[in-house]
Parts: structure tokens; C-alpha cells; sequence
């Protein structure tokens, strides 16, 4: 049984936060819900199918060939 969880608890050992949804067996699921730690989830609705982004692209970088200082010496050094 899906159950969307209330309040923090352990379920089988593993940790399971506020605002958590998860599947269940029945006898855990009547359990959670009784002691009010969970409340029945109705199924998750399927997500809208978006089409794909086109993908952007952009010039690559011109990459310095220089090494060593960036600013034009002062001579005072």
C-alpha cells in the first residue's frame, strides 16, 4: 500500500523523513496510519511528456596562448 509519511520514522530498519512517500505492506500501512505517523497516498499522477529541449550551443573560448603575467610589465620590478 502506498502511504505518504506525516512524521519521521523507522520503517524496516531504514529511516524514513516527513513528506516521504512510500510503498508498503498492508499490515505496516495500518499500522503508520493508526498511530498517525502516515496517511493513505492515492497513486502518483504520470508526469506530462515535454518534448526535448533543442540544445544550445555556444563558441568555444578562446584559450590564451600566453603564459606567465597577464599585465604588460612596468619595468619598475
Amino acid at each position: 500500500m502506498r502511504v505518504e509519511i506525516i512524521r519521521n520514522v523507522m520503517i524496516n530498519g531504514e529511516s524514513v523523513k516527513a513528506g516521504s512517500f512510500v510503498e508498503v505492506e498492508n499490515g505496516i500501512a495500518t499500522l503508520l496510519i493508526g498511530s498517525d505517523k502516515a496517511k493513505v497516498a492515492s497513486d502518483p499522477e504520470p508526469a506530462p511528456a515535454c518534448p526535448p529541449k533543442p540544445a544550445t550551443t555556444t563558441a568555444p573560448k578562446a584559450v590564451s596562448t600566453r603564459r606567465g603575467r597577464v599585465k604588460p610589465s612596468s619595468g619598475e620590478d
